[in-house]
């Protein structure tokens, strides 16, 4: 009777399923550190520009078109573009007549980009920086978008020179503008 029982007990075990007998639950956990939600590339056809005696003469309208500039943002957050731009001058004698009313950008809609002075202690603005001054009247709204991924948001912007803003300027005399874009992250 010992042996029926002990082959009994065999025998229902060997009828339940295995799994029944083993542990069916496990998990795995891994932290996500996001340092950064926001990229933006910034591609120019922006060339140099010499203003000659010809240019004027044949200068139709009330602008030079300077070239073309393409910025691209992938964002996993809202955000907002910014721009201004500053200029290799030091001496207050060469002056702008309007410095907020020399370089735009144009999309079909004319952005007037603010000379910003603030922007001249970035050091090198064409390789990357984080910007850790304010938003506002130093800057231009460019554009606006939400979380873009995969794909993200590009526009492209035709240069333009207004020179009745430039000021008494000299023969042979050079100034190196640097437009600067700034990406804010608008969800905090």
């Amino acid at each position: 009777m010992r042996k029926l029982w002990v082959l009994g007990v065999f025998g229902a075990l060997a009828m339940l399923p295995f799994a029944a007998l083993a542990d069916t639950g496990d998990a795995t956990s891994a932290t996500l550190t996001l340092s950064g939600v926001i990229y933006i590339t910034v591609t120019d056809e922006w060339e140099d520009m010499e203003i000659d005696q010809d240019a004027i003469a044949g200068m139709a309208g009330s602008y030079f078109t300077w070239g073309s500039i393409t910025v691209k943002v992938k964002a996993m957050t809202d955000y907002k573009v910014w721009s201004g731009y500053f200029t290799d001058l030091t001496d207050e004698a060469t002056e702008f007549e309007n410095e907020d009313h020399v370089v735009a950008l144009d999309d079909g809609i004319e952005y007037w980009l603010p000379y910003n002075s603030s922007f001249e202690s970035i050091t090198n603005p064409t390789q990357g920086f984080d910007w850790t001054g304010g938003f506002g009247t130093d800057m231009v709204t460019l554009f606006t978008g939400e979380n873009n991924m995969p794909g993200g948001d590009e526009k492209t912007y035709t240069g333009k020179l207004d020179p009745s803003n430039l000021g008494d300027r000299t023969a042979n005399e050079t100034i190196q503008f640097t437009i600067v874009f700034v990406v804010e992250d608008t969800s905090i």
